[in-house]
Formats: C-alpha cells, structure tokens, sequence
C-alpha cells in the first residue's frame, strides 16, 4: 500500500507532464499540490463535486491517465479515500472512457 507522500510525489509528477508534454493548464494544480498535498486537494475537488485542474483537456487530448482523479482510483492509493470520494473520480473517468482504453 501507497503512502499519502507516494500519492503527492506521483500528483506532481503527472501534472508536470500533462504541463510540459501536452500544454494542460494546470498551474494552479501544481501550486495547490505543492502547498496542500494530492490528498487534500482531491478530497476538497470530491466535495465540491469538481474535477481537478486540466482533467478536460487531459481527457479530450487521450491522456485523461495523467489526472489525479486516475490516479486516485488506483488499489494501490484506496486507503486514503472515502468510498464517495473514489466513486466520484470513477464517474468522471467513465465518461471519458478511460476504463475501456486499457
């Protein structure tokens, strides 16, 4: 099982790419990671009912893997999430499809 700190250091990690490869607008993505951690900032998007920072463009330009809403669904990261809160990052990966992809 992942650690919160594994988690933060992948977010950055996939915001940085989706930026520097595929020009996502996810600045602000990368500050509020940077300052709040990939935990918090996912669970303050699930309870607000919003996607994070880039999700549209990553999805419609076939990379919706580099989210972190992708990232969250991962087993390895179910620890640190509530049941509604993954829920809510799959939701929004299905409607891109994402699952079919693999």
């Amino acid at each position: 099982m992942k650690t919160e700190q594994d988690f933060n250091k992948q977010a950055l990690i996939n915001a940085q790419a989706a930026f520097l490869a595929h020009g996502c607008p996810v600045k602000r993505l990368i500050r509020d990671l940077e300052t709040y951690g990939g935990v918090r900032v996912l669970q303050d998007l699930c309870r607000k009912r919003r996607l994070s920072d880039g999700f549209d463009a990553l999805a419609a330009c076939g990379h919706p893997e580099l989210t972190l809403e992708a990232l969250a669904v991962q087993s390895a990261y179910g620890a640190l999430f509530t049941d509604d809160e993954v829920n809510h990052c799959y939701e929004a990966l299905c409607e891109t499809n994402f699952f079919l992809k693999r």
